[in-house]
This record gives C-alpha cells, sequence and structure tokens, in this order.
C-alpha cells in the first residue's frame, strides 16, 4: 500500500465528518471519539471515489470568491422570490397553473457548474430539473412562465462569468 493513497481531500472529509459526529453527539469521551473517527474513515473511504478531484473543483481566487458568495447570495433571493410566486399560486382559488417541460442548451461548460445550476434550479420552487445531457437541460415548470424563465435565467450568466474569470486567473 502506497503512503499517499489518499489525497488532502480524503483527510479534510474525514476530519469534516469527524467535527460533524462531535457536534451531534455532544460527547467527547474517548469510547465516542474513537467510534466517531472510525465512522468518518470508513465513510471518507466507502465514498471515495464522489470526492471531487483537483481538477473538477472550481478556482478559489479573489475575484471567483466573491462572485461565487453574489451567486448564493442572488440564488437565496431567487428562491424566497419563486416560494412567494408559488405561494400565490396555490393560494388562489381558481390555481392558475399550466406544468410543462423545457428544453434548452446552456452555455455553462464545467461539469460541476452545470450541476449547480441543476440544483439552483431544482431549489428554486416551481422548477424541477429533470435532466442534463450534455449542456442540455429538461426542466419541469409549474406554470408556462416559469417554463419560459428557465431558459433565460440570469444565474447561468453568473456561472459563465465566474467560468471565464478563472481560465484568466488561472
Amino acid at each position: 500500500m502506497s503512503k499517499n493513497k489518499y489525497g488532502a481531500t480524503f483527510w479534510v472529509m474525514v476530519g469534516i465528518l469527524f467535527i460533524f459526529w462531535i457536534l451531534i453527539t455532544w460527547r467527547v469521551n474517548w469510547q465516542h471519539l474513537l467510534i466517531g473517527a472510525l465512522c468518518s474513515y470508513g465513510i471518507a473511504r466507502f465514498n471515495h471515489d464522489l470526492l471531487l478531484k483537483p481538477e473538477e473543483r472550481p478556482l478559489y481566487h479573489k475575484a471567483t470568491i466573491g462572485r461565487w458568495i453574489k451567486y448564493f447570495y442572488i440564488l437565496v433571493v431567487e428562491i424566497f422570490k419563486a416560494n412567494w410566486d408559488v405561494a400565490k399560486i396555490v393560494l388562489r382559488p381558481k390555481m392558475d397553473i399550466s406544468p410543462g417541460f423545457v428544453k434548452y442548451r446552456t452555455e455553462v461548460k464545467k461539469p460541476l457548474n452545470r450541476v449547480i445550476l441543476a440544483n439552483s434550479i431544482t431549489l428554486t420552487p416551481g422548477t424541477l430539473t429533470v435532466e442534463v445531457e450534455e449542456g442540455i437541460f429538461y426542466v419541469h415548470a409549474i406554470t408556462r412562465q416559469n417554463a419560459e424563465d428557465v431558459a433565460t435565467w440570469d444565474m447561468q450568466d453568473k456561472l459563465t462569468e465566474i467560468e471565464e474569470l478563472e481560465k484568466h486567473v488561472s
């Protein structure tokens, strides 16, 4: 067995899981710490192939971190706005829904950023990303307007902007 079988990502995951173990058990005697360490190691080892490789990770640079913070702030605002819209639809006596699917192509290139975009769409009430295939998104929406808005959602522009910035910084 080689000395560097697992990289820093693996051990960081073990550490995060161990800290989570301590937080949920709230016990620091040696038996709980030993079980927590063994469980953390076992879970990280079992899921090792799911961890992001260094080349797949987003580039953490001063310029990109600010953009990521802005992205997630805007996402939270969008989630609240969508919650309000869905609540208005559901609480009306005659629900004005016209569910349907929309298929569109995104300009987002990196697979991780496509997953982030797909999950951002799904987190927004009233929309659900059904499939992502080679840059083509299949999204279900509760109204026709939501379906049309997904294809022009500015969140994908923000991710494309982050990708362009990563190219220039690296």
